[in-house]
């Protein structure tokens, strides 16, 4: 069976996530405050429904929620920056919601999946030397 995967975008003032069903189609976008209740909650919300996430590595390090997903135990992929503006250039994709849906899809096409990481909750951070 196919897992549902939720591509997540951070837009302006808000997060935007976008659920694909088994079937592979959108089922909506869903959007959550940049607060920290908000994001626990859209967590919660994701974990339940056993959905693994697409993020970009951009994403990863300006938001907390990819990581506190993982905690949760769910699994994350994360794409590069520049091969997430490569597809969103190539089919003209503008809007959150129609990245975030790009995003979504891109673990199960198996050519595409090969260009996406894991996200592992205990990822070193790079610390200052001095």
């Amino acid at each position: 069976m196919t897992p549902l995967t939720c591509g997540l975008v951070l837009a302006p003032r808000r997060l935007v996530a976008v659920v694909l069903g088994p079937d592979g189609r959108p089922r909506r976008a869903i959007r959550a405050a940049l607060t920290d209740d908000a994001r626990a909650g859209f967590v919660a919300y994701l974990a339940a429904a056993g959905v693994e996430i697409v993020v970009t590595d951009a994403f990863v390090r300006a938001d907390p929620v990819a990581r506190r997903a993982v905690e949760a135990g769910q699994v994350a992929w994360v794409a590069q920056e520049a091969f997430v503006a490569a597809v969103a250039r190539a089919t003209a994709i503008t809007g959150p919601e129609r990245l975030a849906a790009v995003l979504a899809r891109l673990p199960r096409i198996p050519f595409l999946r090969a260009q996406l990481r894991r996200l592992h909750g205990a990822e070193p951070v790079q610390a200052a030397l001095l």
